[in-house]
């Protein structure tokens, strides 16, 4: 019985310690690949530097950084194609860097320099049709993508706590003084802890909505009104566009555009935000 357990524990030993070893080569072989990406990159050789931040997607290290280096590599990979003498784009690296600044913000929404670079990508699109956002509406997403969803958390926890000091306070003090100031205070705390929810709750939502696809195809790919290849053809976006699965039947999916039409589209042409 004694040299069964000694088998076993050996072998568990053993199988911990490759996994290790794995990890370690594989953090290594990351750690490698990152620094290559920078300098093709740096070196203009965008297709090199696509490949190697694929890499390290590929072996599950991921980060708000790293999508965001890769989508600008295959922006500027579809930008270098024609110097090439090949048309803009022709490869589907537009609808590829949508997709990873899309990546790199819902890891990391604070990243501005992925959001203004996104606006840029859309704008070679022919994503027209989409509803123009109010200016309420954009100042609300800018204020909420100042921090994460946990800081907005963390800042109305600490609000909450300030309040419940201003309560007493104003509850147990006999200063005149200081009851107005822990009165008007808890007031524009009670606005502010209201305020830091709702930003936590929108942040998540935007973080976690893993309904949202980007069309991936070399120039614009049909939309039917049903999933047959012969029904009738009611649009056609160009790679890069966002929209929205609401469901799936055999190879297509049925997406809902900005501007709440919807149709069917080859599961193959879009991919998962």
């Amino acid at each position: 019985m004694r040299t069964i357990y000694s088998i076993i524990g050996v072998a568990v030993f053993a199988l911990l310690t490759c996994s290790k070893v794995v990890a370690a080569d594989a953090k290594t072989t990351a750690e490698a690949c990152w620094a290559d990406g920078i300098a093709a990159y740096e070196a203009k050789e965008y297709d090199v530097a696509v490949e190697k931040f694929e890499h390290i997607v590929s072996l599950g290290y991921v980060s708000g950084d790293l999508y965001y280096n890769l989508a600008n590599s295959y922006f500027k990979l579809g930008e270098q194609a024609v110097e090439e003498g090949l048309n803009k784009f022709s490869g589907g690296e537009l609808g590829r860097a949508v997709l990873n600044y899309h990546r790199a913000l819902r890891l990391d929404p604070t990243l501005e320099d992925a959001r203004y670079n996104l606006e840029l990508a859309v704008d070679n699109t022919n994503d027209t049709e989409a509803l123009p956002e109010s200016f309420i509406a954009t100042i609300w997403r800018n204020i909420s993508n100042l921090a994460h969803s946990n800081s907005w958390a963390v800042s109305s926890l600490v609000m909450l706590a300030l309040l419940l000091a201003l309560v007493m306070f104003y509850l147990l003090s006999n200063s005149v003084t200081i009851r107005m100031i822990g009165f008007f205070g808890a007031i524009l705390l009670v606005v502010g802890v209201i305020f830091s929810i709702a930003f936590a709750l929108y942040s998540k939502y935007e973080a976690e909505d893993d309904n949202r696809a980007v069309v991936i195809c070399a120039d614009t790919t049909p939309v039917h009104a049903s999933p047959e290849s012969g029904s009738k053809i009611i649009r056609q976006p160009s790679q890069g566009v966002t929209v929205r699965v609401s469901r799936s039947h055999g190879d297509w999916s049925e997406i809902i555009f900005a501007d709440g039409e919807k149709g069917w589209i080859r599961s193959a042409k879009i991919e998962q935000i």
